[in-house]
């Protein structure tokens, strides 16, 4: 699965109403019968953090590798458009920022 943070666009430390509030707005464009597949990563990453037990739960012990996406989505709002650098792609690897 990819980072449900980065899904819903919510920072790590996001309180229970903005993971909620995060979520109704994210379904307001997009729904079901639209993108059945996003609105699907929608409802994962909202039921994988909707509590602040289940953020931890998901900050302990996802042992998911970094997906493609994660990483061009960690960089879009910090580069310009266009082919990320080798440089970006290191510093995300290494937890960094670019």
């Amino acid at each position: 699965m990819r980072d449900p943070y980065l899904i819903l666009g919510i920072p790590d430390d996001a309180s229970d109403e903005s993971v909620h509030a995060a979520y109704l707005a994210a379904i307001k464009t997009c729904p079901p019968d639209r993108d059945p597949r996003r609105f699907t990563d929608l409802r994962q990453a909202y039921e994988t953090l909707r509590t602040q037990r289940d953020r931890l739960a998901w900050d302990l012990f996802d042992t998911n590798p970094p997906q493609p996406l994660d990483l061009l989505d960690r960089i879009a709002p910090t580069g310009p458009p266009g082919r990320p650098t080798l440089a970006q792609f290191r510093a995300l690897l290494q937890g960094g920022a670019a």
